[in-house]
């Protein structure tokens, strides 16, 4: 078998990888908090967004930021941009937990923390844990995740 097989399977893996320790996701969110309070929201917003934005997944090839207003309405996002402008508040994780409420709830309440959802992770399209890092900067709740195992 060439080199070219052996790669082609690789290549069509998506190239998002998630975090694989909570201090790589705390350290990304806490640049992102640091970007807040030294720009304005439209300059963070847009760096989240941009492709080559320092907050994108293309960007970054690992990590990305997606950004919610207090209504639950998506306001940046640094993969799916498609989804910038869409309210989520209703949108519920595989075991029904309205888990976009329970991130605004947290950044309200707390100012942030750790939050735990139950998603298809797309890199092995199980069904996992996802722990997602929450920090309200701006008015915005800014959110970072990774799966666990």
């Amino acid at each position: 078998m060439s080199v070219t097989h052996w790669l082609m399977p690789i290549a069509l893996v998506s190239p998002v990888l998630v975090a694989q320790d909570t201090r790589e996701v705390e350290a990304f969110v806490k640049e992102a908090v640091s970007f807040v309070k030294a720009n304005s929201r439209d300059a963070f917003l847009n760096e989240v967004s941009r492709p080559i934005g320092r907050f994108n997944v293309q960007k970054t090839k690992r990590l990305y930021l997606t950004v919610y207003d207090l209504d639950g309405k998506v306001i940046g996002h640094g993969k799916k941009t498609q989804e910038v402008g869409g309210n989520q508040f209703a949108a519920k994780d595989k075991s029904g937990k309205l888990y976009i409420q329970e991130r605004i709830g947290l950044a309200r309440k707390k100012g942030g923390g750790w939050v735990e959802e139950t998603k298809i992770n797309p890199a092995n399209m199980q069904t996992q844990v996802k722990r997602t890092l929450v920090a309200f900067q701006g008015g915005m709740v800014i959110c970072c995740g990774m799966y666990e195992g």
